[in-house]
């Protein structure tokens, strides 16, 4: 036993003596006053047992990399239950997910182990970092143990380190292999190609297949989609080269697929599959994207020189985009982009120093979507709706979803409810005070958010609309209508519109909108509905009629990030103050020289043009001869690309006398030539190459040994964009460094699945951008060595003191003893109260009996004298006179001691029966 606050223990001694002054009458009285103050002062002193103990934790390390078999999942969560159904209550466990990155899916904790949530990388297995994390998770001074469930297979740092780690801590870490059978595996080992290439260069592609034994494969390889040789080899037990040959028939990039088919059942098909890119030098071709059916625009360009290529269906990865110096978007709106093509254009533009030219038009633009997408901040120019040039006054309308369903996360920890939100509050931003603005929410009834009003004065009205919560059900249709056109119908304003968000798969009681909509018609009102979902959806047809009845537009989208964007688009079509749709006289400027090399003096006026407004560090080229002073030419250098905006409508309606102009194809040209020249070749005596090997692309610069006037004024920085499909490329910055007098270099990892295209900027050399690369295919899915793997682990258990886990739920045995305090203050308290019952039983019923404490013996009797009193003093007098008679007084007897003690026990006794 042990005292946990032993300084209490020093209240016993005045307890004591006071209990002894003030003794109760009787034994048992006494008895239960004692053990009571014992107790209270054993509990305030912390008595504790101190007991042996298993209880810690254990630290599940689950691989969740590519090499693990199929049903690895499903084995996983078996183990945890098992380990978690073994656990005592005192005990928890955490898990750990590791493949390129280790990730903790649970802290220690008492609650069952859900499911594994986070990704970690497939395309790895950080060993070392899982380890190093679980130690993390288990706090010093508390037993623990780390169960390590994976094949062994291993990247990045060496795992042995975080075995002494463990080992230093006394934690032992066990291992359960868990891994696919290769025995019969073929394998693409290694591809040997070329980077880069010269246009039309012939070359050579080798590639090392790996078989157990002697064996037939077919074996294919592809160019795109163009077969360049297929056939069946013979290949022998062990490592097979067989070579390929091809010749580059263009420049950009070429991409190639190798496939090696077995007739057996091979464990591991994923790496009978390659994928590797070469690059060909050389310029670039043009790629121009045209909204408007039968344009000549590519005419005009290809007639001033320009290599062109305008594919019907283009496409917008990276890969893709590398093939082209330049995008040229004519007249294209955002929705025929999509988020994810507008988000690789532009980081593509300021990362790989691309080149973007965007034309004009009704469906470009402010009117075309591109307010607050991906591509507006890369143009030179800005899209707001400023309220100058505003002509007419709106009253618009927004009736939104707040069903269930709005209460769904759309990404960035976002709710659908919030973005539509921001997206009601975007459209307020953009009107004028004398505007009108109102909000309603629906869902199986109307809840006017903010009645149709002025916006001037109105300063509370953003909050109320971000401040929209999610209701229930799904949206009433007809309900949602009906309350917007009743609160149009009051609008002073000369244009009257609704905005409808609703989810294209839960749209309910459409009722007679046909009727209610041919009333707003005759009203002046119109409708544009936004639909939150496909266009294929249970109800988007019902979405997409009312639009075409409400005489608005129809907006579909999956992804509600894009919300704002879409209310914002169509804010911008109701206001008709975006394009102007008149012609106007132009003025060029000294920076359209500076672009073409020209003045082109005598342009003819445009028949019309985008409203925008040039932003700060842009050059205006030409400008228009009118109040608006607006941008007609613009151009500015975003990140390492150069960006061109040209507001005019290039082939069309709203052409105007350009069309007729000699010189149009010369200046169209022209215009797009600078967008495409933005990178600035490196000098002769300076060499980047560029190669992928070990799961990294490793990027070397080499100076001219010999070099004169060659010199850095700063390391080279590399910009790498790395895209996914489906998803949009993360940009990745770092310097290079030097390995020799003569090089730099820098290590780029790759992750199977993404294409990572690079440039590098060499301060006062010029600029690069390399061929994208990929990775042929993940490490994990690498041949191994036959338990290669289960040695990796075994190593790390001795090292530890761990051992093979065959049956999981006994690692709790193998957790160390530790002595630990089981605190005794609650049980010694509820003593002390039963024995404080006790007492006052005794004192009511006496069940125990009343044993009175012996009286003490009888004092003996003390005689008590009166004090004498003092006799004054007597001043002498004549001896004639005579002396007075002097009285002595008389004794006084005190009472006997023992009869005064008698009494006060009786009456003490009495006292205690009235109690």
């Amino acid at each position: 036993m042990t005292f946990l606050d032993p300084l209490w223990l020093v209240l016993a001694i005045p307890l004591a003596a006071l209990l002894w002054y003030r003794r109760p009458p009787s034994h048992a009285l006494l008895l239960f006053r004692a053990v009571v103050t014992l107790l209270i002062v054993l509990a305030l002193a912390g008595l504790a047992l101190k007991l042996p103990s298993r209880a810690g934790v254990v630290a599940i390390v689950a691989d969740r990399s590519l090499s693990l078999p199929g049903n690895s999942d499903a084995l996983q969560r078996e183990l945890v239950a098992t380990i978690e159904s073994a656990r005592a209550s005192d005990s928890r466990v955490a898990i750990v997910s590791f493949g390129r990155h280790a990730r903790v899916e649970q802290p220690p904790t008492s609650m069952k182990f859900a499911d594994f949530q986070l990704g970690a990388g497939q395309d790895g297995s950080n060993l070392h970092d899982g380890i190093t994390t679980a130690l993390s998770l288990i706090p010093r001074g508390t037993p623990g143990r780390i169960v390590v469930i994976s094949d062994g297979r291993w990247t990045g740092s060496d795992p042995r380190a975080a075995a002494l780690q463990a080992s230093a801590r006394g934690i032992g870490v066990d291992y359960r292999v868990v891994e696919r059978s290769t025995a019969a595996d073929v394998a693409i080992e290694r591809i040997d190609a070329p980077g880069t290439v010269a246009p039309g260069e012939s070359f050579l592609v080798g590639a090392w297949v790996h078989a157990p034994t002697a064996q037939n494969a077919t074996v294919e390889l592809r160019r795109g989609s163009t077969l360049i040789a297929s056939g069946t080899r013979a290949l022998e037990s062990g490592a097979n080269r067989i070579v390929f040959r091809d010749r580059a028939p263009r420049t950009g990039t070429l991409g190639y697929s190798l496939h090696v088919a077995t007739p057996a059942n091979d464990p591991v098909p994923e790496n009978n599959r390659a994928r590797f890119l070469v690059g060909v030098d050389g310029p670039k071709a043009v790629l121009v994207v045209s909204g408007a059916k039968g344009s000549r625009f590519p005419q005009f360009l290809a007639a001033g020189g320009l290599d062109i290529d305008a594919p019907a269906k283009p496409e917008f990865s990276l890969e893709s985009l590398s093939n082209y110096s330049a995008v040229v978007l004519e007249n294209v709106p955002a929705a025929d982009l999509g988020p994810n093509a507008m988000s690789n254009i532009a980081q593509w533009v300021s990362g790989a120093g691309g080149g973007l030219m965007v034309t004009g038009g009704t469906s470009s633009y402010s009117s075309g979507g591109f307010y607050k997408s991906a591509l507006d901040p890369v143009l030179p120019v800005s899209m707001e709706l400023r309220r100058e040039h505003r002509k007419l006054n709106m009253a618009i309308v927004i009736a939104m979803d707040r069903s269930g369903s709005m209460g769904m996360e759309a990404g960035g920890g976002r709710t659908k409810m919030e973005l539509a939100n921001l997206s009601a509050a975007e459209v307020l931003g953009m009107l004028s005070p004398r505007d009108e603005l109102g909000v309603v929410a629906v869902d199986s009834m109307s809840h006017i958010i903010a009645d149709l009003e002025p916006i001037e004065g109105r300063n509370d009205l953003r909050k109320r609309i971000l401040s929209v919560d999610v209701g229930g059900g799904g949206i009433f249709i007809f309900e949602a209508l009906s309350t917007a056109a009743r609160m149009l119908l009051t609008a002073n304003a000369e244009t009257r519109h609704i905005i409808l968000l609703a989810d294209a798969a839960d749209s309910e009681e459409p009722g007679a909108y046909k009727e209610l909509l041919e009333k707003c018609k005759a009203a002046n009102i119109t409708v544009t509905v936004v639909g939150l979902g496909k266009p294929d959806d249970v109800d988007a047809g019902l979405l997409n009629d009312i639009a075409v009845r409400g005489g608005g537009r129809i907006y579909f989208t999956e992804d509600a990030n894009q919300l704002p964007r879409l209310f914002a688009q169509d804010t911008f079509i109701v206001a008709r103050s975006t394009f102007i749709d008149e012609p106007v006289s132009l003025q060029p400027t000294g920076g359209l020289f500076s672009l073409t090399g020209r003045s082109f003096a005598a342009m003819p006026p445009a028949g019309g043009f985008n409203l925008t407004y040039l932003r700060e560090g842009a050059t205006a080229a030409v400008l228009t001869h009118d109040d608006y002073r607006a941008p007609l030419v613009a151009s500015w250098q975003s990140g390492a690309g150069r960006v061109l905006a040209y507001t005019g409508e290039v082939d069309g309606k709203f052409t105007g006398a350009m069309a007729r102009w000699s010189d149009i194809g010369n200046f169209y040209s022209s215009l797009a030539r600078w967008t495409a020249g933005g990178n600035a070749p490196l000098p002769g005596d300076v060499f980047v190459s560029q190669r992928v090997e070990n799961g990294v692309a490793h990027i070397e610069l080499q100076l001219d040994p010999e070099r004169t006037s060659t010199a850095l004024r700063d390391l080279p920085r590399v910009t790498t964009l790395a895209g996914a499909a489906g998803a949009p490329p993360s940009t990745q910055r770092a310097s290079m460094s030097w390995t020799s007098p003569d090089d730099l270099a820098i290590d780029i990892p790759l992750s199977a699945g993404s294409t990572y295209l690079s440039t590098v900027d060499a301060p006062g050399l010029g600029r690069v951008t390399l061929p994208p690369v990929v990775l042929p295919f993940s490490p994990e899915l690498a041949q191994a060595t036959a338990g290669e793997g289960r040695t990796a682990l075994e190593r790390i258990a001795r090292a530890t003191g761990g051992r093979e886990r065959l049956r999981v739920g006994e690692i709790w045995k193998d957790v160390p003893r530790q002595s630990r305090h089981v605190p005794l203050r609650l049980p010694l308290l509820i003593a002390a109260i039963v024995m404080l019952l006790l007492e006052v039983a005794e004192r009511r019923i006496r069940w125990l009996g009343l044993v009175p404490i012996p009286k003490l013996p009888a004092m003996p009797a003390m005689k008590m004298r009166a004090p004498k009193e003092r006799v004054p003093r007597v001043e002498p007098v004549a001896k004639s006179a005579k002396p007075e008679k002097v009285v002595e007084p008389e004794e006084v007897a005190e009472p006997p001691a023992d009869a005064l003690i008698d009494a006060l026990r009786k009456a003490g006794r009495r006292a205690q029966r009235k109690m």
